[in-house]
């Protein structure tokens, strides 16, 4: 199983931490994921949102829109000196992806899905840089393009963007997804119920 398998392993809904979403941010808002993607803002919010959370519960940090840590060796250092539960760095640029594995970090790369030269161009960095996992975005778009995709040997794939209803979530899953990823809280709850991915 990879690496991300085994953290999503038993909660595929990925809660997606947004500034829109964490200003009223509660301690039992974080109890229903395994991980949770923080996908703005700087350290000193995430020290807030990282505090509040359960010591089982794992992060994820967007570094492409994330302030107070550069995506170089002293960054990822530090990173990991500040914040030890963030186990993993999301990008869309391949040189910050290469040097967060370099650095042992769980590496998911964001492939925007919006016409077929973006997913072409997307899939050729996919297979330079080798990332942990893959995030199509808008998620939502997955069940009809998972056909495009070369899903054999393909990295597991995440989906976030456009994710309402439980519908959506459970659709997904079916199309092959290992998780979603969403900012809707109450999507979360739905990890309590999705038994066919324990």
């Amino acid at each position: 199983m990879s690496r991300v398998g085994e953290l999503l392993w038993g909660f595929p809904v990925i809660g997606a931490l947004r500034s829109t979403n964490t200003k009223d941010l509660r301690e039992e808002d974080l109890r229903f994921c395994s991980v949770y993607f923080i996908l703005e803002g700087d350290i000193f919010e995430a020290r807030r949102i990282v505090a509040l959370a359960d010591d089982s519960v794992a992060f994820f940090l967007h570094l492409d829109l994330f302030g107070g840590i550069a995506p170089d060796e002293a960054g990822f250092l530090l990173l990991r000196e500040l914040f030890p539960r963030v186990k993993g760095i999301i990008s869309t640029r391949a040189r910050t992806l290469t040097l967060a594995r370099r650095m042992e970090f769980i590496t998911i790369f964001r492939l925007f899905c919006i016409d077929s030269e973006s997913l072409r161009t997307g899939l050729k960095v996919i297979q330079e840089v080798g990332p942990d996992a893959v995030e199509v975005l808008p998620g939502i778009v997955f069940p009809k393009i998972s056909r495009f995709l070369p899903l054999e040997g393909f990295p597991p794939v995440i989906c976030g963007g456009f994710i309402r209803t439980p519908k959506d979530v459970r659709d997904i899953l079916k199309s092959g997804a290992l998780a979603v990823s969403t900012s809707a809280k109450d999507l979360w709850k739905m990890n309590e119920t999705l038994k066919e991915h324990r």
